[in-house]
């Protein structure tokens, strides 16, 4: 017995030091989970991530990433927001200049989508806000703390850049906006509110 005492202890240890390595191996061979960190969007294993399933050399996309508080409302159908906004420059070029898109802008006298309308014949009906030309308005927006100059052309939403963001970097925008939600409208929308079954409802 006294013999086979530290060959026991031997295979105990190789069993063990084998166990160990099998569960590191699972644990580090783990798919991509967007739900728990440290595994984000731009993660090297995140299989719908474009960097790492380019359709053809050189192409290339934007990245953004939200943070969002926001509160609705539902006296008034308006949502009040903060937003901030990480925006990574994957292009080739040098920025001096950002777009974003106001959707809900689509929807009042004047617009665009109006005019179609108008061209077509059809007189839309127009809700409190949408009337008042009111959909998504932007209170303020800043660059590392500093306001920028805002420019609406309808929808689109223009912000020169107090700094150029050069290709391969990121920047941070803090953003604060209101959003106005009508119910008399008769375009027709995704972003509404709408009473059903007893409860309001809203579709942002």
């Amino acid at each position: 017995m006294k013999l086979q005492k530290p060959f026991l202890s031997a295979a105990a240890r190789w069993l063990s030091f084998f166990i160990f390595n099998l569960s590191f191996l699972i644990i580090s061979a783990q798919p991509y989970d967007p739900l728990h960190p440290p595994n984000t969007y731009q993660h090297k294993d995140n299989p719908y991530y474009w960097k790492n399933r380019p359709p053809y050399p050189g192409y290339w996309q934007q990245d953004v990433h939200y943070e969002i508080k926001a509160n609705v409302d539902e006296q008034t159908d308006i949502i009040d927001g903060n937003l901030k906004l990480t925006y990574w420059n994957n292009s080739p070029d040098t920025l001096r200049e950002v777009f974003f898109h106001l959707y809900e802008n689509a929807f009042q006298p004047g617009s665009y989508y109006d005019n179609l309308h108008r061209n077509n014949q059809v007189k839309p009906k127009y809700g409190k806000y949408e009337s008042q030309q009111l959909g998504t308005t932007v209170q303020s927006f800043r660059h590392r703390g500093k306001q920028l100059t805002i420019e609406l052309d309808n929808t689109i939403f223009r912000v020169k850049l107090d700094k150029p963001l050069f290709p391969n970097s990121s920047t941070e925008f803090e953003i604060e906006f209101k959003t106005y939600f009508d119910i008399a409208g008769s375009v027709r929308r995704r972003n509404k509110v709408y009473e059903a079954y007893g409860y309001k409802h809203y579709n942002g």
